[in-house]
Formats: C-alpha cells, structure tokens, sequence
C-alpha cells in the first residue's frame, strides 16, 4: 500500500490506440436493475437536456466546455463523471421512443471527450472511469442499434473507452484496496473480455480472485461492513457473470457461492427492516434495492435468497425477531483494520423495525465532504453507550480514523437475546444485552471498569414516530437530532437520551404504535 500511495500516476503511450483490436457488444444491461421506475426517477431526465444535473439529491447546471462544478462537493463532481445518469436517459428512450434522449446521450459524451482531455483532473482518476466504463456499456447496450449506426461516434467512443481502459490497467488503486480496487478489477475484467485482451483478463482475474476471497468474509457480508457497499459490489458481480456467460471466459470457481453467500446476507440483514441498515457509511438512493438484486440474482442466476439467517459472526452482524419487530445489531469490527474509511462509531448499536417499518434508526450518512461528516460517524449518531463523552474511533477528516476501540464479540442466549461486549481503546469494557419479547424491547447496558463512570445511552427516533414508550432507571431526556436516509437529505428527529452510572436497563414499548 506505501509503495502504490508513493506512485506517481502513470499515463499510457500515445499510440495505444494502434493496439486497439475489435469491441465486442456486451449485452451487460439488466431490466430489472437497469429499467425499473423506482430507479430511473432518481435522476431528471429532461433536466439533462438543458445541461443541468440531478446528483445526489442536489441540482446543479453543468458548464460542458469544463465538466466541474466549483460549487458542488467533490462527490458530487466524481458523480458527474461517473455518467450513471446516462443509463437513466436510455431507459427514457426504451419507454418514449424520442430520439432527444439519444442525442442527449451523444452530445454529453462529445462534451465529455472535447472537455477532458487525457489524463486530468476526476475525469481520469481510477475509481470514476471505473464506473463510467461500466456504465458507458450499459447505454450501448440499451440504446442497441439506434447507437451502433453512428459509426464516426462509436469509433470515437470506442477509442475513448480504451485509451481509459488501458490507462485503469496501471493505475489500479492498490493503495487503498477495499471497494475502490474491486471496482477497478471489475471494470476492468469486463473491458478486457470487450476489446478480447484474454492475457489482460487472465492477468485481471488472479488480482480479482484474491479480493473476492478477501472481501467477500465467510458469511457473505462485504468486508467494509456498509449494506450500501455490499449492494453495489453484488451489482458488479452480476455484471461480470453476464461478460463471462457471453464471451466464454472463464470465472473462478469461487464466484457463484460467494454470488449466492451475498444475495443471503443481503437478504437476511434487510428482512423486515424497510430500508437500507445504517451502519458505517450507508444510505438509500445510491445503490440497487435489496428486492432489485433478489430479483435480479432469481431471473440471471436461478438463485434464490435465503433470508432466515441471524447471525453474521464474521461481519458482527446479528439479527433478532419476535412477532413484528425485527432488530439489526452490531458487535463486529468496524472494518478492514488497513481501510477504515467508511467506518462509523456505530459497535453495539442496533436498528429496529415494525411491520417493516423503522422506528429506531442510526443517523445515516449525509456527504463526505460536510462539516456534518464527523458528526454522523460519531458515537453520538448511533443507538449505542457513549462512556464520558468518549468516542468509540478518532475519526479524523472524511475517511481516516485513528484510535479505536480495541474488541467486540457477541453471543446469543436464546433466539429472541442477544449480549454483545466491546472494549475501548482505554480499557474500559461496556456490555449490552438486547432481547424482544411481546412487543417490548429490553436493553440493558454495564460498564465493566472500577468506578462508575458517567454513561449516555441514545435511542434515535425514526422521523414522524412519536408513540414509543421508553421506561427507564437513568435519567431521561429528549432532545432532536439529524437524519440523513440519502446523500444530501436532512431531516430532524426525536432522540432519546438515557443518563446514568456504570449500568442502566431501559424498556421500549413498540407495541404502541398499532394505537
């Protein structure tokens, strides 16, 4: 990691277009991921048509001769490049057949050539032509041959699309590994069964082998502990079977079961709670549904999601369920100790839901580049203990953390209680129980250390739920707190804070809301 942080990025050579040898039309469109109405209205299609873009839940007008935006976040930018929005102007055309969404298409890739020459700025770095590619092929293969007959601009696309490809190939992030790397091999794999580099791909596919082995633990859960993250590399999966299905090469034996250990962890974590689970960097509106890829994996695959497992032990992941309440809880590690980036102070919060609808939620995540960020990574965002104010990780800027705490672990006593225990970087131990039983939750929490230390214990309200019953034997207060359930979405909640001295149980009557 030191020595590819300490490299400098490398260009290709300017007559790596000689080598270019035929592009192959890959058929990597998925209509159940691709043309579903829920997730092409995240983007104003006919906005793109006078050059203003809906990114993230924030509108901008784009200057086409430059492709930045000083205004807008730095994701915001790197969404520009990524030209998912494109895939939502294809689906426009499928359905009304206007040829103003092709043109559209045309004329933002044009720009895009003309504006960004080879290598500057977000244009060229790895993780955005990673998802442009992919994304890029996605529209040729929609729009079909409406696209295909214009052979001055495939030609140029085409072109394009390799010099990017190729200039991927030696300037993978092997720095920072994790989601981003995956991304780089996946996009790559699929490019280079494309332009039918079979050396490149065999070459590709060892580094990709290797991180599904790591990425993907034992029980299914992506290694960075992020739903949202889990969905979208389960996404590209998909998209990689389908290259492989079609050009023949070949997969490791690995890639269906840790496909089908996925689509299972997805399920079960996502059972009856409504939404996507906060936990570390996660958010709706960015990625699939979880009922999108169940689909999917059903119609491409012939798999089907096995929903009923509770426990995640190498994630931390646990589920619980009596009558209609189903609850998440976290007793795991943050992360992959070396990429702590997406992590949150969230060990031994949980998430409930009712009839499958969430009443107590984690914070979210709303931009990384914020001055809210530290706030919805800090312990105080999550339904967790905060020991003496203490933090559980010193997160430092938008994805680094510094100390953090040193051991988690959870263990069940029955099917409806779970205990889980972590221990802070100072020594301190804090032990929380959980167990459900006929509509009542119970939550018991002990600080394990001489003395009694002051302990806070929060309960985060979904927004609009207002009927839960909290009983407790600390001090209870109320206050309101911020919610982001998508990037750039704020909304304001109730907060349950619950005050005491080395232990406290409190008692959440969900039963109430049925009144």
């Amino acid at each position: 990691m030191v020595i590819a942080r300490l490299r400098r990025r490398r260009r290709v050579s300017k007559d790596v277009v000689k080598r270019i040898g035929a592009f192959r039309h890959l058929d990597i469109a998925v209509p159940q991921l691709d043309l579903e109405e829920g997730y092409v209205s995240r983007f104003d299609v006919d906005a793109l048509l006078r050059d203003e873009f809906l990114l993230i839940n924030e509108r901008h007008h784009v200057d086409l001769e430059v492709w930045n935006v000083s205004d807008a976040s730095h994701l915001w930018n790197f969404n520009l490049h990524y030209f998912e929005y494109c895939v939502a102007l294809a689906a426009a055309w499928r359905r009304a057949g206007d040829a103003k969404y092709l043109e559209c298409f045309k004329r933002l890739v044009r720009s895009w050539l003309h504006a960004c020459p080879y290598a500057d700025g977000d244009a060229w770095h790895p993780y955005t032509i990673s998802l442009r590619l992919v994304n890029w092929l996605i529209c040729i293969d929609l729009f079909g041959s409406a696209l295909s007959e214009d052979d001055a601009f495939m030609d140029a696309l085409t072109k394009s699309m390799y010099v990017q490809y190729r200039h991927l190939l030696i300037n993978q992030e092997t720095h920072l590994r994790a989601n981003h790397y995956w991304e780089n091999l996946k996009t790559l794999l699929i490019c280079a069964a494309a332009f039918d580099e079979q050396d490149v791909y065999r070459r590709v596919m060892r580094g990709f082998e290797r991180q599904l082995d790591e990425q993907i633990l034992p029980d299914g859960v992506h290694f960075e502990r992020s739903l949202m993250y889990h969905k979208l590399v389960l996404e590209g999966m998909l998209r990689v079977w389908l290259t492989a299905k079609q050009t023949g090469y070949p997969l490791p034996k690995i890639f269906l079961p840790k496909v089908q250990a996925m689509l299972n962890a997805m399920a079960s974590l996502e059972k009856g709670m409504g939404k996507t689970p906060f936990f570390n960097d996660a958010a709706d509106g960015v990625a699939k549904t979880c009922g999108q890829l169940v689909v999917a994996c059903k119609r491409l695959l012939g798999m089907n999601a096995d929903d009923s497992i509770t426990a995640f032990p190498n994630a931390g992941y646990y589920k619980l369920y009596d009558g209609d309440i189903a609850v998440m809880f976290d007793a795991g590690e943050p992360g992959p100790s070396y990429m702590l980036g997406h992590a949150h102070c969230d060990c031994l919060s949980f998430e409930l839901s009712y009839k499958g609808e969430p009443v107590i939620v984690n914070s979210g995540t709303y931009a990384y580049q914020s001055e809210l960020r530290p706030y919805f990574r800090s312990t105080a965002a999550h339904n967790t203990v905060v020991v003496d104010g203490e933090e559980q990780m010193e997160c430092w800027g938008e994805h680094r953390v510094g100390t953090a705490y040193r051991h988690s672990s959870a263990r069940r006593l029955s099917d409806n209680c779970l205990i889980g225990e972590m221990v802070l970087h100072d020594g301190k131990s804090i032990r929380r129980s959980i167990s459900l039983k006929e509509d009542v939750v119970t939550i018991s929490d002990a600080l394990l250390s001489d003395g009694k230390d002051a302990v806070t214990v929060l309960f985060h309200l979904f927004p609009g739920i207002n009927t839960v019953a909290l009983s407790t034997d600390g001090d209870l207060s109320t206050d309101e707190y911020l919610y982001s359930p998508e990037f750039g979405v704020l909304n304001s909640a109730q907060v349950f804070k619950v005050a005491a001295f080395g232990t406290v149980t409190s008692r959440l009557e969900i039963g109430q809301l049925d009144e």
